[in-house]
């Protein structure tokens, strides 16, 4: 399959001269994995020194893992750590059900991990989720496309809408159900290493209570201040999002989601998103790269967009009922570094959020659940240093965290020359619902960004551009659009 690749790819750039520099960079890309995969290290190329750990503990003195925060990246960490039959505690800070403020929007491969678990038929038969059918973008420019997925993605939905109030339940259950010890109300204050032991022993706040383990898991959310406080994290957050749920029967929205991008806020945007009982969730997500905007001026974004910009104000109407905004931070782009002796961090603590969209959940679940099997094999072997535990850091470096600096490099585009996203609009609108899904995958991270520089997308979206730009220079552009409905 690569070598076919390869020589499409040569033959493509000896007939097509401009393709040399494409052509170049995806060969470079191709290099690079390989020998990444050549010179990658293995668990048992370290020696053991915890041999005993190979058998499953029930009830001991200390557990296999401790791990703080039972988001998404925490539970599902802690549930197929205990399906593997590993002790595992789990510490909440609040009692389930618990708010989180975010889009709501979870992509395909969190959804094909709550299937695993058992929970998605509960989710949407117990009216807790909406599935995402009818959805779509609306550029900086005006241009407009909804599509449907459904028939185009069959069983796995691209996406649907679920409150954290519920989701974050329904998977730190299931890990309870599983065999975890899940401890809500259970704030850590600090976490201390006995290097000599080879146990972290977890202090929780207002109280005299504290868990010993032999692995440590930050998965505490965006601030960190676990993985902060132990020195592994070094940034603050860099990026913020807001949400405001509209009351049902109050708004004009028809669609089940819409991706809305404003000239001035590029490389951020803002989103609707439909609940069940078609309640909406209205976001804006604040992205690093234009220098106009920062953090602070949230609200103003939020109250302007919602007013001022035409296509979600019409989408609202003028009797649409908003809840008080509401923010969270977000750390995007992935941390350099998220392990240490005896300790990883994982989802949104580790930065595992995608600078393009601020999109982490399916991120979050899929490193939680490639965490568990890591610990799995490195509880197996019984070694947890710092050499060791950064095997988890360079597995998911390589399956998702390294097309972040993707991200950022678009992301710098389209705030340059956000005539890029009508063009991909456009685009999408003359392809239709096949290429708005293909383009769906790479959005979120489920196909690596760089697919953007294959043909079939360059190509149209090429031929978009010189077609907006010609039109817009003699004053003939017509918006081409499919209404939200």
């Amino acid at each position: 399959m690569a070598t076919e690749f390869v020589q499409s790819s040569l033959l493509l750039a000896s007939s097509h001269p401009v393709w040399v520099i494409v052509v170049a960079v995806l060969l470079l890309f191709v290099v690079k994995s390989f020998l990444k995969k050549l010179l990658k290290r293995k668990i048992t190329n370290f020696p053991r020194k915890f041999p005993e750990d190979r058998e499953k503990r029930t009830k001991e003195a200390f557990y296999d893992v401790a791990v703080v925060g039972a988001g998404p990246a925490g539970s599902t960490l802690g549930y197929y750590l205990a399906k593997a039959g590993r002790n595992c505690l789990l510490l909440e800070k609040k009692k389930f059900p618990r708010d989180k403020y975010c889009g709501d929007a979870v992509c395909k491969t969190a959804i094909e991990i709550l299937m695993d678990m058992g929970i998605y038929e509960k989710l949407i038969k117990e009216n807790k989720a909406r599935i995402a059918d009818a959805g779509g973008l609306c550029s900086p420019g005006g241009l407009s496309y909804i599509g449907r997925s459904k028939e185009v993605l069959g069983e796995i939905p691209a996406a649907l809408a679920c409150k954290r109030w519920w989701l974050d339940e329904a998977i730190a259950m299931a890990a309870k159900r599983a065999g975890a010890d899940l401890q809500e109300n259970s704030g850590v204050r600090d976490a201390v290493f006995d290097a000599k032991a080879g146990l972290w022993t977890v202090y929780l706040e207002d109280s005299d209570r504290s868990y010993k383990a032999r692995i440590l898991v930050c998965a505490d959310g965006a601030p960190s201040k676990l993985a902060t406080k132990l020195g592994i994290v070094k940034r603050p957050p860099d990026g913020s999002c807001s949400r405001a749920y509209v009351e049902s029967g109050t708004h004009k929205f028809k669609a089940d989601g819409c991706i809305f991008y404003h000239r001035d806020m590029l490389p951020g945007y803002s989103a609707l998103f439909r609940h069940p009982n078609n309640e909406l969730n209205y976001c804006v997500y604040l992205i690093p790269g234009n220098p106009k905007v920062t953090n602070d001026d949230l609200p103003y974004w939020h109250d302007f967009l919602m007013k001022q910009d035409p296509n979600i104000s019409k989408s609202l109407g003028p009797g649409a009922k908003l809840e008080r905004m509401k923010a969270a931070s977000l750390r995007l782009g992935g941390e350099p570094v998220s392990h240490g002796d005896h300790v990883l961090v994982v989802g949104d603590a580790a930065g595992m959020i995608d600078p393009m969209t601020g999109e982490g959940i399916h991120h979050a679940m899929e490193a939680g659940k490639m965490a568990a099997k890591f610990i799995q094999e490195a509880m197996h072997h019984g070694n947890y240093d710092k050499d060791v535990m950064k095997l988890y850091h360079d597995a998911w470096m390589d399956k998702f965290g390294s097309d972040f600096k993707w991200s950022f490099a678009i992301c710098q585009l389209l705030y340059r020359f956000p005539i890029l996203l009508d063009a991909a609009t456009a685009a999408i609108a003359r392809k239709g619902d096949k290429f708005l899904a293909a383009w769906a995958d790479i959005m979120t991270g489920r196909v690596p960004k760089i697919h953007l520089l294959r043909p079939e997308f360059v190509i149209v979206i090429t031929f978009e551009l010189v077609s907006l730009i010609i039109k817009r220079s003699l004053g003939i552009e017509k918006k081409r659009e499919k209404k939200l409905e």
